[in-house]
């Protein structure tokens, strides 16, 4: 299945310091394509570059661009993205919403370590319908 990269897996990739470092290594490193909203890697890559070095980020630009299994996404509809993060009332930044809302253009997962993403792309992906008659669970 193919997944939507956030900051906060991309940043904890390049950053030994970060609880998440090891679950990132593993989480990217598998072959399951990764989809990075531009956003989310312009983010990325300027959080390296202040926390660290330009010549860090520059090298993490290099890396994640040669992966054969990440590749950028498509352009999402601005207008969604702004609904989503009008509505979380300051939760999402909206980076996080150009995730969200790539996950749902996609119908793709968030790979995300910020539950609030999560959480809002499971509230919003539509739910299957349940056919006439079937038997509810419970």
């Amino acid at each position: 299945m193919t997944h939507v990269g956030d900051t906060s897996v991309l940043y904890a990739l390049f950053s030994e310091d970060d609880a998440f470092h090891e679950r990132a290594k593993n989480d990217v490193g598998e072959s399951e394509p990764i989809v990075v909203p531009s956003e989310v890697l312009v983010e990325t890559v300027d959080l390296i570059a202040y926390r660290s070095t330009h010549d860090a980020a520059r090298q993490a630009l290099a890396y994640l661009l040669q992966l054969p299994h990440v590749s950028l996404s498509e352009r999402v509809e601005v207008g969604a993205v702004r609904a989503i993060f009008d509505d979380a009332k300051g939760s999402l930044s909206l980076a996080d919403a150009f995730v969200v809302q790539t996950c749902l253009a996609l119908g793709a997962d968030a790979l995300a370590y910020d539950q609030k993403i999560l959480t809002e792309v499971r509230r919003r992906r539509p739910r299957p319908r349940r056919r006439a008659g079937a038997a509810r669970d419970g």
